[in-house]
């Protein structure tokens, strides 16, 4: 497959933990017979953040996938026609965002109450499922008109059912606020289930879901939410199981995905102890992304043998003797030649055994 990939690193650390995922490109290359086109895009400073120039959108929207050592979604990194600062992902129209939660060997402890769990879900977010707008007279609400994003719905629950089928066939909806928007998700999901015969549906309200990551986190599979409810079970699962600075996260649009780390607090902290896993875990979503999920479960796997050697913890710095370096040589040698580095065990390839999407 030729994939055409443009490469966003932060001015400080990024390129760094950057490099390691680079690494991990030309593995997969080597090993796959792939072919990788990279572009990196420049970032400048603007006070204490970033900005993009208007080269940095456009080959953003020429490339297959975009790939960023920092959170795209949080802070105003473009100046529009209008003279305002936008997110990425509202430049790029994103319409959902991807976060799974992925399961690590024993090696590495999640919070305590989960140690002998296998956690592993994936969280879609639908970012523009439709809006509200209040409708007033002489100052008083008269009434709310729904404006639906049908086509933003379908493809979103397409990715979802997709999904589920790949996995443990198992899609939970947490049902949204307000009539309007309940109406279109359950005569979507009527729809387009009919096409998933095999795929266990189960609509809940919030409240319950919540209570389910809390308690049960191990039966969740796939979870559906709105632009409300998905962040926040994003944030919950980073409390719950302490696994903020290795896990990835990604946007989508309309011939638009955008993959980065959950968390980029590495780049506050002092060269050559980055943890990279993040960034190198959102390539392995990037490639489950395009289908290449033998690829994407190559890299988890590899992830996992460093682990086991405790080359890395839950912190975003890596452990004394081990380096940013020497990781990511580590893990592109592992997707390279696996008897190099040791014989991969049953446990790990059941962990490994899903498709992340």
């Amino acid at each position: 497959m030729n994939l055409n990939i443009a490469l966003l690193a932060h001015h400080d650390h990024g390129i760094e933990v950057m490099n390691q995922v680079v690494k991990c490109l030309h593995a997969i290359e080597e090993n796959y017979n792939h072919h990788f086109s990279l572009s990196f895009l420049p970032s400048f400073k603007r006070q204490n953040s970033v900005w993009l120039n208007e080269d940095a959108i456009l080959a953003c929207k020429k490339s297959d996938a975009v790939l960023s050592s920092f959170s795209l979604n949080k802070e105003p990194y473009y100046k529009n026609k209008n003279g305002n600062f936008v997110s990425l992902t509202a430049a790029l129209d994103c319409y959902s965002t991807i976060s799974p939660v992925l399961p690590f060997p024993k090696q590495i402890s999640v919070r305590t109450g989960f140690e002998n769990k296998i956690i592993d879900f994936v969280i879609f977010t639908a970012l523009k499922s439709g809006h509200y707008q209040a409708n007033t007279t002489n100052g008083s609400l008269v009434t709310d008109t729904y404006y639906s994003n049908t086509q933003g719905v379908h493809q979103l629950f397409h990715l979802a059912f997709k999904t589920a089928k790949n996995r443990n066939q198992n899609l939970t909806v947490s049902l949204p606020n307000g009539p309007a928007k309940l109406a279109l998700w359950k005569k979507t999901l009527n729809e387009i289930s009919l096409s998933y015969p095999m795929i266990r549906v189960k609509l809940i309200s919030f409240e319950e879901l919540i209570k389910q990551l809390i308690k049960a986190p191990e039966n969740l599979d796939c979870i559906f939410a709105d632009e409300i409810q998905g962040p926040v079970l994003q944030s919950q699962s980073k409390v719950l199981f302490g696994l903020q600075n290795l896990l990835p996260l990604a946007h989508t649009g309309l011939g638009i995905n955008i993959f980065e780390p959950l968390s980029t607090s590495f780049l506050t902290i002092k060269q050559g102890v980055s943890n990279p896993v993040a960034l190198i875990y959102s390539l392995a979503l990037l490639l489950s992304r395009f289908g290449l999920q033998e690829e994407a479960r190559s890299i988890q796997l590899a992830i996992d043998k460093a682990s086991e050697r405790g080359m890395f913890t839950l912190e975003r710095t890596l452990p004394a003797p081990f380096n940013c370096n020497q990781l990511g040589d580590f893990i592109a040698a592992a997707i390279i030649d696996s008897e190099d580095i040791g014989v991969i065990n049953d446990e790990n390839i059941d962990l490994g055994k899903s498709t992340i999407i």
